[in-house]
Protein backbone atom coordinates (compact mmCIF):
# COMPACT_ATOMS: atom_id res chain seq x y z
CA UNK A 1 0.00 0.00 0.00
CA UNK A 2 1.64 3.39 -1.07
CA UNK A 3 2.68 5.55 1.74
CA UNK A 4 0.17 8.56 1.41
CA UNK A 5 -2.95 6.03 1.92
CA UNK A 6 -1.48 4.89 5.08
CA UNK A 7 -1.07 8.15 6.35
CA UNK A 8 -4.41 9.43 5.32
CA UNK A 9 -5.81 6.86 6.97
CA UNK A 10 -3.71 6.94 10.13
CA UNK A 11 -4.90 10.86 10.84
CA UNK A 12 -8.76 10.09 9.71
CA UNK A 13 -8.50 7.27 12.42
CA UNK A 14 -7.04 9.62 14.82
CA UNK A 15 -9.88 12.40 14.20
CA UNK A 16 -12.30 10.39 14.75
CA UNK A 17 -10.91 8.90 18.29
CA UNK A 18 -10.18 12.77 19.07
CA UNK A 19 -13.51 13.38 18.21
CA UNK A 20 -14.95 10.88 20.46
CA UNK A 21 -13.28 11.42 23.01
CA UNK A 22 -14.07 15.49 23.17
CA UNK A 23 -17.69 14.70 22.67
CA UNK A 24 -17.40 11.35 25.76
CA UNK A 25 -15.83 14.60 28.01
CA UNK A 26 -18.34 17.03 26.92
CA UNK A 27 -21.33 14.65 28.20
CA UNK A 28 -19.14 12.67 30.81
CA UNK A 29 -22.45 13.30 33.09
CA UNK A 30 -24.48 11.55 31.47
CA UNK A 31 -21.97 8.45 30.24
CA UNK A 32 -22.69 4.52 31.39
CA UNK A 33 -22.08 3.78 35.09
CA UNK A 34 -21.60 7.72 35.68
CA UNK A 35 -25.20 8.23 37.43
CA UNK A 36 -23.42 5.84 40.04
CA UNK A 37 -20.22 7.23 40.26
CA UNK A 38 -22.03 10.55 41.03
CA UNK A 39 -24.27 9.19 43.72
CA UNK A 40 -21.33 7.56 45.56
CA UNK A 41 -19.35 10.68 45.21
CA UNK A 42 -22.00 12.48 46.87
CA UNK A 43 -22.00 9.68 49.39
CA UNK A 44 -18.45 9.45 50.25
CA UNK A 45 -17.92 13.76 50.35
CA UNK A 46 -21.68 14.25 52.71
CA UNK A 47 -20.48 11.61 55.07
CA UNK A 48 -20.76 12.78 58.78
CA UNK A 49 -19.41 11.52 61.91
CA UNK A 50 -21.17 11.33 65.24
CA UNK A 51 -19.03 13.87 66.72
CA UNK A 52 -19.07 16.25 64.23
CA UNK A 53 -22.83 15.98 64.55
CA UNK A 54 -22.59 16.75 68.25
CA UNK A 55 -20.23 19.60 67.45
CA UNK A 56 -22.91 21.28 64.98
CA UNK A 57 -26.45 20.56 67.52
CA UNK A 58 -23.89 22.22 70.52
CA UNK A 59 -22.66 25.32 68.11
CA UNK A 60 -26.58 25.85 67.52
CA UNK A 61 -28.01 25.26 70.92
CA UNK A 62 -25.74 26.01 73.85
CA UNK A 63 -24.37 29.25 72.32
CA UNK A 64 -26.21 32.56 73.62
CA UNK A 65 -25.08 34.72 71.16
CA UNK A 66 -27.14 36.93 69.15
CA UNK A 67 -26.24 35.22 66.03
CA UNK A 68 -27.20 31.78 67.43
CA UNK A 69 -30.43 32.54 68.63
CA UNK A 70 -31.25 34.10 65.59
CA UNK A 71 -29.74 31.60 62.96
CA UNK A 72 -32.11 30.89 60.43
CA UNK A 73 -31.49 26.92 60.63
CA UNK A 74 -31.32 24.18 62.68
CA UNK A 75 -28.41 22.13 61.93
CA UNK A 76 -30.64 19.28 61.18
CA UNK A 77 -32.64 21.87 58.41
CA UNK A 78 -29.44 23.45 57.01
CA UNK A 79 -29.74 23.15 52.85
CA UNK A 80 -27.39 20.96 50.99
CA UNK A 81 -26.48 22.00 47.83
CA UNK A 82 -24.80 20.40 44.92
CA UNK A 83 -23.58 21.91 41.00
CA UNK A 84 -23.61 20.76 37.70
CA UNK A 85 -24.55 21.34 34.38
CA UNK A 86 -27.06 20.07 31.50
CA UNK A 87 -24.49 18.39 28.81
CA UNK A 88 -25.84 18.35 25.40
CA UNK A 89 -26.91 14.14 26.32
CA UNK A 90 -29.45 15.94 28.86
CA UNK A 91 -31.07 18.39 26.43
CA UNK A 92 -34.46 17.71 24.23
CA UNK A 93 -35.70 18.50 20.70
CA UNK A 94 -36.28 22.64 22.24
CA UNK A 95 -32.39 22.32 23.20
CA UNK A 96 -33.14 22.55 26.82
CA UNK A 97 -32.54 20.16 29.69
CA UNK A 98 -34.79 17.11 29.36
CA UNK A 99 -37.43 16.85 32.09
CA UNK A 100 -36.60 13.58 32.77
CA UNK A 101 -32.79 14.31 33.52
CA UNK A 102 -33.93 16.19 36.48
CA UNK A 103 -34.53 13.24 38.66
CA UNK A 104 -31.13 12.14 38.18
CA UNK A 105 -29.86 15.19 39.84
CA UNK A 106 -32.34 14.99 42.41
CA UNK A 107 -31.37 11.83 43.27
CA UNK A 108 -27.34 13.20 43.49
CA UNK A 109 -28.84 16.07 45.86
CA UNK A 110 -31.09 14.17 47.71
CA UNK A 111 -28.42 11.67 48.63
CA UNK A 112 -25.70 14.26 49.98
CA UNK A 113 -28.62 14.85 51.86
CA UNK A 114 -29.26 11.49 53.42
CA UNK A 115 -26.53 10.59 53.91
CA UNK A 116 -25.20 14.20 56.15
CA UNK A 117 -28.66 13.49 58.29
CA UNK A 118 -28.95 9.93 58.61
CA UNK A 119 -25.57 7.78 57.98
CA UNK A 120 -24.55 8.67 61.92
CA UNK A 121 -26.09 6.71 63.51
CA UNK A 122 -26.86 4.25 61.16
CA UNK A 123 -24.70 1.19 62.65
CA UNK A 124 -25.73 1.45 66.43
CA UNK A 125 -29.51 2.00 65.16
CA UNK A 126 -29.26 -1.11 63.04
CA UNK A 127 -27.85 -2.86 65.89
CA UNK A 128 -30.36 -1.48 68.38
CA UNK A 129 -33.15 -2.09 66.19
CA UNK A 130 -31.50 -6.07 65.77
CA UNK A 131 -31.67 -6.36 69.43
CA UNK A 132 -35.74 -5.86 69.47
CA UNK A 133 -35.81 -8.84 67.14
CA UNK A 134 -36.50 -6.59 63.94
CA UNK A 135 -34.42 -8.35 61.47
CA UNK A 136 -33.66 -7.22 57.91
CA UNK A 137 -31.54 -5.10 56.13
CA UNK A 138 -32.12 -1.94 56.66
CA UNK A 139 -33.05 0.95 54.14
CA UNK A 140 -33.93 4.07 52.87
CA UNK A 141 -36.39 3.80 50.15
CA UNK A 142 -37.54 7.18 48.08
CA UNK A 143 -41.36 6.56 48.08
CA UNK A 144 -42.63 9.45 45.76
CA UNK A 145 -41.19 12.77 43.47
CA UNK A 146 -43.03 15.53 42.86
CA UNK A 147 -41.53 18.19 40.29
CA UNK A 148 -42.52 22.01 38.97
CA UNK A 149 -40.47 23.18 36.12
CA UNK A 150 -40.36 27.30 36.64
CA UNK A 151 -37.41 28.17 34.42
CA UNK A 152 -35.98 26.21 31.40
CA UNK A 153 -32.09 25.27 32.02
CA UNK A 154 -29.95 25.56 28.86
CA UNK A 155 -27.23 23.25 27.81
CA UNK A 156 -24.28 23.65 29.65
CA UNK A 157 -25.75 26.29 31.90
CA UNK A 158 -24.45 25.96 35.54
CA UNK A 159 -27.10 25.78 38.04
CA UNK A 160 -27.48 24.36 42.28
CA UNK A 161 -29.37 21.91 43.33
CA UNK A 162 -30.42 23.01 46.70
CA UNK A 163 -32.50 20.33 48.98
CA UNK A 164 -33.07 20.25 52.96
CA UNK A 165 -35.56 18.25 55.38
CA UNK A 166 -38.88 19.86 55.54
CA UNK A 167 -40.41 17.83 57.97
CA UNK A 168 -41.50 14.25 58.70
CA UNK A 169 -44.20 12.29 61.16
CA UNK A 170 -44.44 9.06 62.13
CA UNK A 171 -43.48 7.41 58.54
CA UNK A 172 -42.23 9.86 56.17
CA UNK A 173 -39.06 11.95 55.65
CA UNK A 174 -40.18 15.03 53.50
CA UNK A 175 -37.20 17.04 51.68
CA UNK A 176 -37.79 19.92 49.68
CA UNK A 177 -35.18 20.67 46.71
CA UNK A 178 -34.65 23.40 44.33
CA UNK A 179 -32.90 24.16 41.09
CA UNK A 180 -31.58 27.80 40.98
CA UNK A 181 -29.71 29.73 38.38
CA UNK A 182 -26.78 31.08 41.00
CA UNK A 183 -26.69 35.14 41.27
CA UNK A 184 -24.21 36.81 38.80
CA UNK A 185 -22.26 39.92 38.47
CA UNK A 186 -22.82 41.49 35.01
CA UNK A 187 -21.40 44.96 33.18
CA UNK A 188 -24.27 47.20 33.28
CA UNK A 189 -24.38 48.61 29.45
CA UNK A 190 -25.54 51.84 30.49
CA UNK A 191 -23.14 52.26 33.29
CA UNK A 192 -20.06 51.70 31.03
CA UNK A 193 -17.76 49.25 33.88
CA UNK A 194 -20.06 49.25 36.46
CA UNK A 195 -21.08 46.08 37.25
CA UNK A 196 -24.74 45.29 38.97
CA UNK A 197 -25.59 41.52 40.90
CA UNK A 198 -28.24 39.53 39.01
CA UNK A 199 -30.33 38.02 41.58
CA UNK A 200 -30.68 34.01 41.98
CA UNK A 201 -33.59 32.57 39.83
CA UNK A 202 -35.52 29.36 40.54
CA UNK A 203 -35.56 27.12 37.63
CA UNK A 204 -37.19 24.19 39.43
CA UNK A 205 -38.85 22.89 42.60
CA UNK A 206 -39.38 19.52 44.16
CA UNK A 207 -40.80 17.69 46.99
CA UNK A 208 -39.53 14.15 48.09
CA UNK A 209 -40.37 12.15 50.44
CA UNK A 210 -38.40 8.99 52.09
CA UNK A 211 -39.10 5.77 54.74
CA UNK A 212 -36.74 4.08 56.43
CA UNK A 213 -37.13 0.68 56.94
CA UNK A 214 -35.11 -2.71 58.77
CA UNK A 215 -36.91 -5.77 57.37
CA UNK A 216 -40.47 -5.38 56.97
CA UNK A 217 -40.74 -3.25 59.62
CA UNK A 218 -40.54 1.03 58.96
CA UNK A 219 -38.78 2.65 61.57
CA UNK A 220 -39.47 6.14 62.85
CA UNK A 221 -37.43 9.50 61.53
CA UNK A 222 -37.22 10.91 64.61
CA UNK A 223 -35.58 7.69 65.85
CA UNK A 224 -32.81 8.04 63.17
CA UNK A 225 -32.45 11.56 63.79
CA UNK A 226 -32.10 10.58 67.32
CA UNK A 227 -29.78 7.89 67.03
CA UNK A 228 -27.66 10.42 64.55
CA UNK A 229 -27.06 13.37 67.15
CA UNK A 230 -29.25 15.32 65.39
CA UNK A 231 -32.14 15.12 68.22
CA UNK A 232 -31.30 14.35 71.83
CA UNK A 233 -33.91 11.90 74.00
CA UNK A 234 -33.90 14.25 76.12
CA UNK A 235 -35.16 17.25 74.91
CA UNK A 236 -38.89 16.07 74.13
CA UNK A 237 -41.39 13.93 75.49
CA UNK A 238 -43.13 12.24 72.78
CA UNK A 239 -43.11 8.56 72.98
CA UNK A 240 -42.98 7.69 69.87
CA UNK A 241 -39.36 9.68 68.75
CA UNK A 242 -37.61 6.75 70.00
CA UNK A 243 -40.45 3.75 69.20
CA UNK A 244 -40.47 1.12 66.06
CA UNK A 245 -43.78 0.76 64.91
CA UNK A 246 -44.94 -2.18 63.16
CA UNK A 247 -47.44 -2.27 60.16
CA UNK A 248 -50.17 -3.93 62.38
CA UNK A 249 -50.20 -1.01 65.03
CA UNK A 250 -49.65 1.29 62.49
CA UNK A 251 -53.07 0.77 60.96
CA UNK A 252 -54.93 0.99 63.92
CA UNK A 253 -53.32 3.43 65.83
CA UNK A 254 -55.20 6.41 66.09
CA UNK A 255 -54.04 9.70 63.84
CA UNK A 256 -51.73 11.69 65.68
CA UNK A 257 -51.19 15.42 65.25
CA UNK A 258 -49.00 15.19 62.72
CA UNK A 259 -49.59 13.28 59.49
CA UNK A 260 -49.28 9.48 60.96
CA UNK A 261 -51.91 8.66 58.94
CA UNK A 262 -49.84 6.14 56.19
CA UNK A 263 -49.94 2.62 57.38
CA UNK A 264 -46.55 0.58 56.41
CA UNK A 265 -47.10 -1.71 54.01
CA UNK A 266 -45.64 -3.81 51.20
CA UNK A 267 -47.70 -2.12 48.51
CA UNK A 268 -50.00 0.77 48.32
CA UNK A 269 -50.67 2.46 51.08
CA UNK A 270 -53.89 1.01 52.93
CA UNK A 271 -54.57 4.57 54.78
CA UNK A 272 -53.94 8.20 53.75
CA UNK A 273 -55.08 11.49 54.54
CA UNK A 274 -58.51 12.17 54.75
CA UNK A 275 -58.45 15.54 53.17
CA UNK A 276 -55.87 18.14 52.75
CA UNK A 277 -58.09 20.76 55.17
CA UNK A 278 -58.09 18.34 58.07
CA UNK A 279 -53.86 17.54 58.03
CA UNK A 280 -53.56 21.42 57.84
CA UNK A 281 -55.76 22.19 60.53
CA UNK A 282 -54.25 19.56 63.14
CA UNK A 283 -50.73 20.88 62.02
CA UNK A 284 -51.52 24.69 62.96
CA UNK A 285 -52.99 23.06 65.89
CA UNK A 286 -49.85 22.36 66.90
CA UNK A 287 -47.86 25.04 65.58
CA UNK A 288 -50.47 27.08 67.82
CA UNK A 289 -49.51 24.68 70.39
CA UNK A 290 -45.66 24.96 70.21
CA UNK A 291 -45.68 28.78 69.64
CA UNK A 292 -47.16 28.91 73.05
CA UNK A 293 -44.55 26.58 74.96
CA UNK A 294 -42.36 29.57 73.23
CA UNK A 295 -43.91 32.30 74.92
CA UNK A 296 -42.70 32.30 78.04
CA UNK A 297 -39.35 32.93 76.92
CA UNK A 298 -38.97 33.69 73.79
CA UNK A 299 -40.82 36.39 71.10
CA UNK A 300 -43.69 33.96 69.53
CA UNK A 301 -44.41 34.45 65.43
CA UNK A 302 -46.17 37.44 64.59
CA UNK A 303 -49.42 37.16 62.47
CA UNK A 304 -51.90 34.96 62.24
CA UNK A 305 -51.37 30.64 62.07
CA UNK A 306 -53.27 29.64 58.83
CA UNK A 307 -53.05 26.97 56.71
CA UNK A 308 -51.69 29.41 53.78
CA UNK A 309 -48.79 31.64 55.43
CA UNK A 310 -47.42 30.11 59.03
CA UNK A 311 -44.55 32.01 60.04
CA UNK A 312 -41.30 30.31 60.77
CA UNK A 313 -40.82 29.98 64.84
CA UNK A 314 -38.27 32.30 66.19
CA UNK A 315 -35.96 32.42 69.30
CA UNK A 316 -33.33 29.68 70.42
CA UNK A 317 -33.84 26.07 68.62
CA UNK A 318 -35.24 23.82 71.59
CA UNK A 319 -37.05 20.72 70.73
CA UNK A 320 -40.27 23.44 70.51
CA UNK A 321 -38.98 25.39 68.16
CA UNK A 322 -37.48 22.48 66.36
CA UNK A 323 -40.84 20.53 66.37
CA UNK A 324 -42.71 23.75 65.30
CA UNK A 325 -40.53 23.92 62.16
CA UNK A 326 -41.20 20.62 61.57
CA UNK A 327 -44.61 21.01 60.96
CA UNK A 328 -44.74 24.47 59.46
CA UNK A 329 -42.64 22.01 56.82
CA UNK A 330 -45.25 19.17 56.95
CA UNK A 331 -47.82 22.09 56.35
CA UNK A 332 -46.04 22.95 53.01
CA UNK A 333 -46.01 19.88 51.72
CA UNK A 334 -49.85 18.69 53.04
CA UNK A 335 -51.67 19.09 50.21
CA UNK A 336 -49.24 17.18 48.48
CA UNK A 337 -49.17 14.46 50.87
CA UNK A 338 -53.35 14.47 50.82
CA UNK A 339 -53.22 14.08 47.31
CA UNK A 340 -52.24 10.12 47.44
CA UNK A 341 -55.54 9.37 48.73
CA UNK A 342 -57.01 11.13 45.35
CA UNK A 343 -55.03 9.42 43.22
CA UNK A 344 -55.54 6.31 44.80
CA UNK A 345 -59.09 6.80 44.48
CA UNK A 346 -58.78 7.54 40.96
CA UNK A 347 -57.28 4.54 40.56
CA UNK A 348 -59.71 2.36 42.06
CA UNK A 349 -62.58 3.91 40.27
CA UNK A 350 -61.37 2.66 37.23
Amino acid sequence: MPMPTISVSVRSLASWRTVALVFALLNLKALPLAWHCRLFYRMLSSWYTEARVKRLVASSSSSTSTSSATATHHPIFEPVSIFSRAPLLETDYNLHKSNSTYFSDLDESRTALMTRVLIPGLRHGSRALEREGHKGRLAVILGSVHTSFHREILPYERYEVRSRLLGWDRKWIVVGSWFVRPARNHKHKEKGNGKEEEPEVLLASALSKYVVKKGRFTVSPERCFTAAGWLSPGDHDCDHALHVQSSDAQTTEHRSDHLDNVPVSEGIPAAVPEAAADVTTEVVEKLETAAEALSQSQSPPAGPLDSHTTPAPTGNWDWHRIDAERLRGLNVAANWLALDKELLDEFLRG
